[in-house]
């Protein structure tokens, strides 16, 4: 069997409001609202299985209805939870979203208190299995003091980053090089950077400041401008795909899957790349975070037929 991927952050409750009218901050309008599983974590490590990828989830869940929901789906899931915190006494994390009139996220809030008992002590006592995985893949609702314990122990392992907003993405500003794949939108990148990337040349310059700070690969992604990408040897800009979009709110835990399922097959980085954009497309056609079509075969046709 090979090794797990383990995924670091977390497992949460959606509540999405779907309007129908464009809204707005002062006024409450009609629409739906989809009660779904969500968290950046857990939807990386739904994708990763539905790709065929061995997978275990390092979150919290709560022990409320809720978060009694969430586990058990992720077992149904086969999403590994054998190093998850059941929190006795605590609610699970739950997010409320509000979308506009394009399906992309208008207001929102997220309480994730809960991630608090994920702590260094914590994770030093499951320390051997971190460094029996395959690739760690840390999101930044995990508590700050967690993410310096992990980045401090050098591990054996690559880490991928994926800051989650751009608020979060100060837990991690001044670490930056001590990941091997970063994964950024563009409003995340300028929070890290501390800058506007409004050209090209400021997306390749902040590439190659961070390649040159340590990171291996990065990969910002520019939404309706697709993606770009650059390592040591090669910096490539690829177009997203033109197909019609449910909700986006999936789309860069998709990314990312994409781009780890390539890259453990070695792909070059055009092709994970490539396959980053044709797993994000999957994920926006349909409502929801996850597209439960999401498998290798829907995949490889996206990456065929869109990118």
């Amino acid at each position: 069997m090979s090794k797990p991927i383990f995924v670091l952050g977390a497992a949460l409750t959606d509540m999405v409001g779907f309007p129908q009218r464009k809204p707005t901050l002062t006024e409450s309008v009609p629409g739906r609202i989809v009660k779904s599983s969500g968290g950046v974590g857990r939807n990386l490590a739904e994708n990763l299985v539905r790709l065929g990828l061995p997978t275990e989830l390092m979150t919290v869940f709560g022990d409320d209805r809720n978060g009694k929901a969430l586990l058990s789906e992720c077992q149904e899931l086969n999403i590994g939870v054998r190093y998850s915190i059941l929190a006795n006494g605590r609610k699970g994390a739950l997010n409320l979203a509000i979308l506009d009139e394009k399906n992309d996220l208008f207001a929102g809030i997220a309480d994730l208190s809960i991630l608090d008992v994920i702590t260094p002590a914590y994770l030093e006592s499951q320390l051997p299995a971190l460094q029996e995985a395959s690739i760690i893949c840390l999101e930044t609702n995990t508590p700050p003091a967690a993410i310096e314990w992990l980045l401090a122990q050098e591990l054996d392992v690559p880490i991928y980053l994926d800051p989650v907003s751009a608020q979060l993405a100060t837990r991690v500003k001044d670490q930056l090089g001590k990941f091997h794949t970063v994964k950024v939108n563009r409003r995340q990148a300028e929070v890290l950077s501390g800058q506007p990337l409004s050209q090209s040349s400021d997306v390749e310059k902040l590439a190659s400041r961070w390649l040159a700070a340590g990171v291996q690969r990065v990969f910002i992604t520019l939404g309706d401008h697709g993606a770009y990408a650059a390592d040591a040897e090669r910096k490539i800009h690829l177009p997203a795909a033109k197909v019609k979009v449910a909700d986006t709110t999936g789309a860069g835990d998709a990314f990312q899957a994409g781009l780890i399922w390539a890259s453990l097959r070695k792909w070059s980085l055009e092709d994970c790349c490539r396959a980053g954009l044709a797993a994000s497309t999957v994920a926006v056609r349909a409502e929801g975070a996850i597209n439960k079509e999401m498998s290798q075969a829907v995949l490889l046709e996206h990456i065929r037929k869109f990118c």
